[in-house]
């Protein structure tokens, strides 16, 4: 018989065949990626919160005014969008339902009226532009456009201020030109900051409508250029070289689609930015406990496992290692434990096994407990500091453009409510000259489908009963209580049901119940939470969505309770000293809303507010929760992909190491643990049929339910036995049996 090779031989032959059974550990299964991912994951959030406080380090004005500036311009030019729109639905009106006996003269008197909507009329050739028929005020003429358009407003700068020229088609050879001139609300400006409100229009032109101009009146058209062109809103500082500490702020908004601009210019004081340097020590000391923390996580996880692997494959090969690492925590001594006394070298580790036993060592899982505690430390102590801070202080500026937020929303609610109620008067007006209800109906269809601030629009006779309707059903029964006006019916369903009214001599009333989500729409596109409540501080709308008549509570409460009183309340602090910023108004204007007795708030949430201090507390916040994730998934990643893997096989090694080596490890894992799993599989079936199976054996596939036998050797007189027999069945059988079974 040949001689068996020499060891020196054999082991690298074993390696080699174990090698190409093992699993490779790519990312992310290896037992060190977690702990690595962590590590470079920190550095980033380090890098990052550094970073952050230094792009927000430079002196300027706080991001917060700008918004606000830009906010409230957006909220004058809605305004004054609905009130132009307004004018202009009301003037197409009367021309589509001109009666062609009305002579032009008449038309133009009714057109102008006391002067307060259109206050000049025109009906020129449409060819030549002469003027064949003229009321109020003249129409500027010779500034509009070499070709009149048929249906078009066209704002211009007439010598007497900015105004606004409806061109109407009438037929083929005339045109009717109405003139309005274009105002602005009151606003409640800061004299302090120098604030002036300016209506640019298409050609570039800018005007001064309320307060005072920040700059020399040469310099307006540098500042306003391309701003007449804007179709969205716009805000920017622009610092000037002859100020100290301060610039200047230029926001802008669009009126619609008019082609009129209204522009805003205030002189905004500098405030310092973030501190680089305690961004700079925050992203050290993130550093500091990161460090340790990795350092745990690999002492616990890592290095044990691949000690431990290292050493479980020489013993798969049957090598005995000179030199041992030491394993320090106690799943991996209790896998070595087990390696050792199934090996080819079982002696070696008897002496060893009582030593052993005896010996306390942590756990993977409280390494990696005491690893987790130090990565939380940074994120914890840093939120805990942030949030313990004091609050930074209010903008006086904010104050202010506050209050000038909540009059203009509460304008925009007036002017919302009053152009319903003169809809419906003029609808009114109209059915006092039908003959029935009937000739209305077209006049109710119309309005319906050009304007979406009715839910229902309906008539009712003198009993209550209606007569003629457009819309979803009518909600109201009860009756109507006066003559005109606007009222709130808080008895009739779970929401509010506002509506405008008025009764005709004959009795017969026209009512018009406004849609909520309409109103509802113009409360969300103000910035901040808005409420409107009524004189008994019940909610009536919430931008943030309400429940109908619910009191109003907090600081809110006291805000809308004094502007109920008359004017205008801004708040920069609660009751108990808390920073807030609420503003709050009555809604009052037009007086036609007046009765309602409602009040308008406006809160915003502090958390928002683009300022210095608010940023790095946003941003110290943001890093440290990022941190807290990161760290929470890197410790379930370890615990559930390796650690439990571990444990588990480290209880199949106990099972080993007392003893019993028939039932088989299965390896689940394409990981390190899977490589153990294996590795210890090898020496369990060395230890249970010989050194023949070291370097590598039949593995189990699958999962647990899977089961593999090893079966003993048949001794050759049984082999020869059972070769006899069945030859002998085969010639007792007959041949075409036999054919079947051959």
């Amino acid at each position: 018989m040949p001689s068996d090779p020499p060891q020196e031989q054999v082991v690298p032959w074993r390696r080699r065949a174990l090698d190409q059974q093992l699993p490779a550990a790519g990312f992310p299964a290896g037992s060190g990626k977690p702990s690595l991912v962590y590590l470079w994951t920190v550095m980033c959030l380090a890098a990052a919160i550094v970073l952050g406080f230094a792009v927000n380090s430079q002196r300027g004005v706080p991001p917060a005014v700008v918004n606000s500036q830009r906010d409230n311009v957006s909220k004058v030019a809605s305004s004054m969008r609905l009130t132009i729109n307004h004018y202009v639905e009301d003037l197409d009106q009367r021309i589509s339902t001109r009666s062609p006996a009305t002579p032009d003269a008449d038309f133009l008197k009714q057109v102008v009226g006391n002067g307060t909507e259109w206050n000049g009329a025109a009906i020129v050739e449409t060819a030549t532009r002469r003027p064949l028929v003229t009321a109020g005020t003249g129409v500027p003429v010779e500034l509009l456009p070499p070709t009149l358009p048929v249906k078009d407003t066209i704002p211009l700068t007439t010598p007497n201020g900015p105004a606004l020229v409806r061109s109407i088609a009438l037929d083929g050879s005339r045109t009717l030109l109405a003139t309005q001139p274009l105002d602005i609300d009151e606003l409640r400006l800061n004299p302090n900051a120098r604030q002036g409100i300016f209506l640019i229009t298409p050609d570039g032109k800018s005007t001064l409508m309320q307060g005072v101009s920040a700059v020399p009146d040469v310099h307006l058209p540098v500042l306003f250029r391309g701003l007449a062109q804007s179709q969205s809103a716009e805000g920017h500082p622009i610092r000037v070289t002859e100020w100290v500490n301060k610039q200047l702020v230029v926001s802008s908004a669009p009126v619609g689609d008019t082609g009129a601009t209204v522009a805003t210019l205030i002189v905004a004081d500098e405030t310092g930015g973030t501190s680089t340097i305690r961004g700079f020590l925050l992203g050290l000391t993130l550093l500091a406990l990161a460090v340790p923390s990795f350092l745990l996580m690999r002492l616990a996880l890592v290095s044990p496992v691949r000690s431990l692997l290292k050493r479980a494959k020489a013993n798969a090969c049957g090598e005995v290692p000179t030199k041992r690492d030491p394993l320090r925590v106690a799943e991996a001594h209790r896998i070595a434990r087990a390696l050792a006394l199934t090996s080819a070298d079982p002696s070696s580790a008897t002496t060893r096994r009582k030593r052993w036993r005896w010996q306390w060592r942590p756990t993977v899982n409280q390494g990696l407990a005491l690893a987790t505690v130090i990565a939380l430390l940074w994120p914890a102590a840093a939120a805990a500091y942030t949030l313990g801070a004091p609050e930074p202080p209010i903008p006086n500026q904010l104050v202010r453009d506050e209050e000038s937020r909540a009059e203009a929303a509460s304008n925009v609610m007036g002017k919302a409510l009053n152009n319903g109620l003169q809809t419906v008067t003029r609808i009114s007006q109209a059915a006092e000259a039908a003959p029935d209800a009937a000739h209305v109906a077209p006049l109710l269809k119309q309005e319906m489908d050009d304007n979406h601030r009715f839910r229902s629009l309906y008539l009712m006779d003198p009993s209550g009963s209606v007569v003629g309707s457009e819309g979803r059903e009518p909600l109201r029964k009860q009756p109507l209580r006066g003559e005109t006006g606007i009222d709130l019916d808080d008895e009739t369903g779970r929401v509010p049901l506002v509506y405008a009214f008025r009764v005709a001599p004959d009795g017969v009333a026209t009512v018009g119940e406004f849609d909520i989500d309409y109103l509802l729409e113009m409360l969300r596109a103000v910035d901040g939470q808005v409420r409107v409540v009524d004189e008994d501080l019940r909610t009536v709308f919430d931008s943030n969505g309400f429940r109908a008549f619910q009191q109003l509570e907090g600081t809110a409460r006291v805000a809308a309770a004094e502007a109920l009183k008359g004017g205008t309340v801004g708040m920069a602090k609660a009751p108990d000293g808390a920073p807030a910023l609420i503003a709050a108004a009555g809604l009052n204007k037009p007086n036609s809303v007046a009765p309602l007795k409602w009040s308008l708030v406006v809160e915003q949430d502090l958390a928002g507010l683009r300022l210095p201090q608010s940023d790095g507390r946003r941003w110290t916040l943001l890093v440290a929760g990022a941190t807290a994730g990161v760290v929470m998934l890197t410790q379930v990643w370890q615990y559930f992909v390796f650690a439990r893997p571990l444990r588990r096989l480290a209880t199949e090694a106990d099972r080993i190491s007392d003893g019993m080596v028939e039932e088989p490890i299965s390896p689940q894992r394409h990981d390190d643990i899977g490589a153990l799993a294996m590795c210890l599989e090898v020496c369990r079936q060395v230890r249970h049929t010989g050194s023949s199976r070291l370097g590598g054996a039949s593995r189990l596939r699958g999962t647990d339910e899977d089961r593999t036998v090893v079966l003993p050797k048949v001794p050759p007189q049984a082999e020869a036995d059972r070769s006899t027999l069945w030859y002998g069945e085969q010639a007792e059988a007959r041949p075409e049996d036999r054919d079947e079974r051959s």
